[in-house]
């Protein structure tokens, strides 16, 4: 897949965000890179030696802790896109998997932990 194609289907994850929470993601970069760095690892407590990866990560502050006041530089939410191709067999398994992820990662952004998270992605299914 090219990196074209997966960022549009980025965008169409993104649009796939109810309303509601799309207003209050002004100052969220969603961005794409092909593989998280060693740091971004790191900070998830994953050994980038582990051979584990990430699909999405969420850098920022925030809502719960301060993150909706005015800040010079924006949060953050970046997938990957190397370990979602890996993740998905089919390019209709791409955009799921990128819509999934997205919606985890701005869930981060509204303040839920990763178990919170996990519980609220069980619901819906």
């Amino acid at each position: 897949m090219t990196l074209e194609r997966f960022d549009e289907l980025v965008a169409r994850g993104i649009d796939a965000v109810p309303a509601r929470f799309q207003g209050k993601l002004r100052n969220v970069a969603i961005l794409i890179a092909h593989e998280p760095t060693d740091e971004q690892l790191m900070s998830v407590g994953i050994d980038p030696a582990s051979g584990d990866t990430l699909l999405g990560l969420y850098e920022g502050v925030s809502n719960l802790e301060g993150g909706h006041t005015h800040r010079d530089f924006p949060d953050r939410i970046t997938i990957f896109m190397n370990p979602t191709l890996e993740e998905a067999e089919s390019e209709d398994d791409v955009a799921q998997v990128v819509t999934d992820t997205i919606r985890h990662e701005i869930a981060h952004h509204f303040g839920m932990d990763e178990w919170e998270v996990e519980r609220a992605e069980k619901k819906e299914k």
